[in-house]
């Protein structure tokens, strides 16, 4: 008897907590957006002086070809998601405004 109540504390302490929850992995997409790139940027430079910064922008409207959106979304297991948004803005192929949201 004594055998099996050790067996049975034995095994629901080697599973622990882990035994009961789902392990989930950590979501990463869009472009990586750190301060530094976003520093980098300035006023007055075209499309392919930004795109050689930060790459090219995940999202891209058809109805607003001056504007470029950069979107990074980060996700571990058990967090809530940060979300980071970069927009920029052209005028006459020229950056004019950079909005971090």
């Amino acid at each position: 008897m004594k055998k099996i109540i050790s067996l049975v504390l034995m095994f629901t302490l080697l599973s622990s907590c882990s035994y009961f929850s789902v392990h989930k992995t950590d979501v990463v997409q869009g472009n990586i957006i750190t301060e530094r790139d976003v520093s980098r940027l300035s006023r007055g430079m075209s499309p392919e002086e930004v795109k050689a910064i930060m790459g090219n922008p995940v999202l891209i409207n058809l109805f607003t070809p001056d504007r470029m959106n950069y979107v990074y979304t980060f996700q571990t297991g058990i967090e809530q998601m940060q979300l980071k948004r970069l927009i920029l803005e052209f005028k006459q192929r020229r950056l004019v405004n950079i909005q971090q949201a």
